[in-house]
């Protein structure tokens, strides 16, 4: 595995230097870091019962394993057994239906993995890194299993406050407030052309943008990702694993901006009271410190009484 990662990271520098105008290398650091912390089944027992209580509130609709108490350890983790339906089996089990009854369970299907994807990367921060159709079961009703918690991401609350105002912006169409939400996620590009910018956002981050970096009219080709932040890589995965959900799928209006903006606006909201709650505290802090300290004892001085 090690030689793979050095393989990898000398691939990624070559296409960085002669194809791809995208900051590669951040990425790769990124895998590996991950890479790392997918055989510790401790660490990934506490992230997925950790995301399964974030996701209650979505029972009804999508299912997360729990760990056994008792049964994990570094090297063995005993969990949940669920059961479902491999997503990429789903096509053949579907075939005898209609057409609209076919095209009716995958857009119920799909808006069920994004919205669990958008609660965890909105709501908490935390979110499944490894997004890939063998870690998605279908279960009846349409209700979906996510698995495998190996790879996780922990977004900071700067970086997940700046994702929502871009999921917002991309949201409402706003290029300008689409350009400035990415400077606040530190993606630097080599030109500031908001257009472009935006462009390169709907691609990465929705959906319903394209991602073509090898051709000549892709805004990579026509402005450099100098700087790509590591910890929105797995961002970044998780919007192509559901852009080729919904390929897969032939649904081509399909929006996670769209979908995730309600969700947006609540970490917003969220943290604009954090920060209210902070400037309070600082300013309570400040005025404590700006009162005339006394000293007791000069005070007390001409009191004292000699005999």
């Amino acid at each position: 595995m090690s030689i793979d990662l050095v393989n990898l990271r000398a691939t990624s520098a070559f296409l960085q230097k002669t194809e791809l105008k995208f900051d590669l290398l951040s990425a790769v650091e990124e895998l590996q870091k991950q890479i790392h912390l997918e055989f510790d089944f401790m660490r990934e027992a506490r992230v997925m019962d950790t995301i399964a209580q974030h996701l209650s509130q979505l029972s009804h609709s999508v299912r997360v394993p729990r760990s056994v108490p008792g049964l994990v350890s570094r090297r063995l983790m005993v969990m949940s057994f669920m059961e479902g339906l491999p997503l990429l089996q789903l096509k053949d089990k579907v075939a005898h239906l209609p057409q609209w009854k076919r095209e009716k369970a995958a857009r119920r299907i799909l808006a069920r993995v994004s919205e669990a994807y958008g609660l965890m990367i909105l709501g908490e921060g935390l979110f499944q890194a490894d997004g890939h159709p063998g870690n998605i079961l279908v279960q009846g009703g349409g209700r979906v299993a996510l698995l495998d918690y190996g790879q996780s991401k922990q977004l900071g609350e700067e970086d997940k406050r700046a994702f929502a105002d871009l999921v917002l912006a991309m949201s409402k169409g706003d290029k300008p407030a689409i350009s400035a939400a990415l400077s606040r996620l530190n993606v630097s590009t080599s030109k500031d052309d908001v257009g472009l910018r935006s462009e390169m956002a709907y691609g990465m981050f929705d959906t319903r943008g394209k991602v073509d970096p090898f051709d000549k009219n892709s805004p990579i080709k026509q402005a450099a990702v100098e700087h790509f932040p590591p910890d929105m890589f797995f961002v970044l995965r998780v919007v192509q694993l559901l852009r080729g959900m919904a390929n897969g799928m032939g649904i081509d209006d399909f929006s996670t901006a769209d979908q995730w903006a309600p969700l947006a606006r609540q970490a917003i909201k969220k943290a604009e009271k954090k920060d209210s709650k902070r400037r309070r505290q600082q300013q309570v802090q400040q005025r404590l410190q700006a009162q005339p300290v006394f000293d007791l004892a000069a005070i007390a001085a001409p009191l004292q009484l000699t005999v």
